[in-house]
């Protein structure tokens, strides 16, 4: 072989050689900026779901603590109304009670619906995404407007108590007995989430 093939054919070579190596290069780059994006996105995700965790610790003390003793406390004081008016016809020792049972803290929702918009919720566990949605779901459909439906009833009530007190605390009654099952209904549900293998398993940092 002449020298001068022999020498195009080292050079030939060579250049095969780089550029095999750059293409190399770049198919390992576009794969490691791939895996920082899936690495980035999980954890997001993680932050995301341990947002929503703490949210959903703070709203089951906060049903637990302070929603159902007050909601005990409202029940017991307009069943004393409704004894107290089929026996006579004054029930104000009663009546000044109810606002200082109302409910003030809000069960929250915030941490979820911002997790919901980032997308991040679109790459968690679906069963788990889908079980915590419910929860949310019902807790902001069904549940608050029965709060707000209560404490609108117990601020307007001035003109109702007057008129027909007996037919307002019975009427009053009826609302109550709803938020109880109600009641009841949600804590089943986050009873029943905080006991999920899937969400105990959110390693999360207090």
């Amino acid at each position: 072989m002449p020298l001068q093939m022999h020498t195009k054919s080292i050079k030939g070579r060579a250049v095969f050689a780089e550029s095999g190596f750059i293409g190399a290069s770049i198919v390992l780059a576009f794969a490691l900026q791939d895996w920082d994006e899936e690495r980035d996105i999980e954890e997001r995700t993680h932050i995301a779901l341990c947002n929503v965790k703490s949210e959903l610790t703070f709203n089951r003390f906060l049903l637990e603590g302070d929603y159902i003793p007050r909601q005990q406390g409202l029940i017991a004081t307009v069943q004393g109304a409704i004894t107290t008016l089929n026996s006579q016809s004054d029930a104000q020792m009663q009546r000044s009670n109810l606002e200082q049972m109302i409910l003030q803290e809000s069960l929250r929702y915030s941490a979820w619906r911002l997790s919901a918009e980032s997308g991040y919720l679109l790459h968690a566990d679906f069963e788990l995404a889908t079980e915590i949605g419910s929860l949310f779901d019902y807790q902001s459909d069904s549940y608050q407007p029965l709060i707000v439906r209560i404490n609108d009833a117990i601020f307007d009530r001035s003109t109702d108590i007057d008129d027909n007190p007996i037919e307002y605390y019975i009427s009053l009654s009826g609302l109550l007995s709803e938020w109880a099952a109600q009641t009841n209904y949600l804590q089943q549900k986050y009873e029943s989430l905080f006991s999920d293998e899937k969400f105990l398993a959110l390693d999360c940092q207090e």
